[in-house]
């Protein structure tokens, strides 16, 4: 394919020796609690990636040397019925930025789809997308996106290997540095008026039928600023989530959204909750730091917020929540992490955040 032909993006990156926890909770087991997380805290475990979708499941993603200790503890305080999965030898792969675009997601997806990949999770962060699959998939993934993304930085999926740091230095970025006892962020930003769409699909093997469905939303002039695809075990079915932002002149986007769903995948029954709100805040130093996704968590249940979706990837962490839930969630939010007033410049640097690389 032609450069001309491609989407011009800013960067690709990998994260690779990684460990992946699957869970999945008996059906009623809808609120996200502190608890999951809090035994991972306490032992200094980092995740690189965190996704929640009420239903009830979770992705959580750490190094491989500490997976089986991860899954032990996250174990320990699942819920009755859950069942779990550890996957070994996992990667992230991010592209970025995107802007919220549904052609550059949908671009995304489809790649992942034409690879032929088992995907263990998906989730979006305010500048990157990011798949979590098995390392052994990294190069058929790799090829594909330069099949529809141009990369100014690397020519080819050669070239771009070739730049790729040793595992050494990936495994000591994931090593936590900071202990400050306030949590410091760039912004946290509140974004209401929301669409949260849902729906199950059987396979991933009708992912590419999404990714169409994305790009035509984006002729629309939609924009995304969330999106979440949680696996069921054993590759029953996927759960995923996105949310639509419309412009103030557009109205009510919803009939033509479920329109296009049910084009693309005739065989899915699309769910809209409306409205919805969303908080999106960047760390310089998530990536490196254990006990964030924690501490959001256990401030949020302080004033009863429950959430109904989650992303933690890229040094962000993205939640949707009830609207009128928005200002108690933003004000404990402010008072439980160090951000900077409203109307300061927001230095949100290169994607990825500090030295830590992609990573929440």
């Amino acid at each position: 394919m032609e450069t001309s032909d491609r989407i011009r993006i800013g960067g690709l990156k990998i994260l690779e020796g990684g460990a992946c926890v699957v869970s999945s909770s008996p059906l009623g087991a809808n609120c996200l609690s502190a608890d999951i997380c809090a035994p991972l805290a306490q032992k200094k475990i980092n995740l690189t990636f965190f996704t929640h979708l009420s239903g009830d499941r979770q992705v959580m993603c750490t190094a491989d040397e500490v997976g089986e200790t991860a899954f032990t503890l996250v174990k320990s305080r699942a819920a009755p019925g859950t069942e779990l999965r550890l996957q070994r030898g996992t990667a992230v792969i991010s592209v970025y930025p995107h802007d919220k675009g549904p052609e550059i997601m949908g671009t995304f997806i489809r790649s992942l789809a034409r690879a032929r990949v088992v995907l263990h999770g998906l989730a979006s962060s305010p500048s990157a997308i990011s798949v979590v699959l098995s390392a052994r998939r990294e190069k058929a993934v790799v090829e594909q996106l330069f099949e529809h993304f141009h990369f100014p930085a690397f020519a080819s999926p050669q070239e771009f290997f070739e730049a790729q740091p040793p595992p050494e230095e990936l495994v000591q970025q994931v090593v936590a540095t900071y202990q400050e006892k306030v949590i410091k962020v760039y912004w946290i930003l509140p974004q209401p008026d929301l669409d949260l769409w849902g729906a199950t699909i059987s396979s991933t093997a009708i992912l590419e039928g999404f990714a169409h469905a994305l790009i035509d939303m984006g002729k629309l002039g939609l924009k995304i600023p969330f999106i979440v695809a949680n696996p069921g075990l054993g590759g029953r079915d996927f759960l995923l989530s996105f949310s639509t932002l419309k412009a103030a002149s557009q109205g009510d986007q919803g009939p033509e959204v479920r329109r296009i769903l049910q084009w693309h995948l005739p065989e899915i029954r699309p769910m809209r909750l409306t409205p919805v709100a969303g908080i999106f805040f960047h760390g310089p130093h998530f990536g490196d730091r254990y006990g964030v996704v924690y501490t959001f968590l256990q401030s949020l249940a302080r004033v009863r917020v429950s959430l109904l979706a989650l992303s933690c990837t890229v040094s962000s962490v993205s939640a949707v929540l009830k609207q009128q839930e928005l200002e108690a969630a933003v004000q404990v939010l402010q008072k439980t992490f160090a951000a900077p007033s409203p109307g300061a410049p927001r230095p949100f640097g290169r994607p990825g955040g500090g030295a830590g690389g992609p990573r929440p």
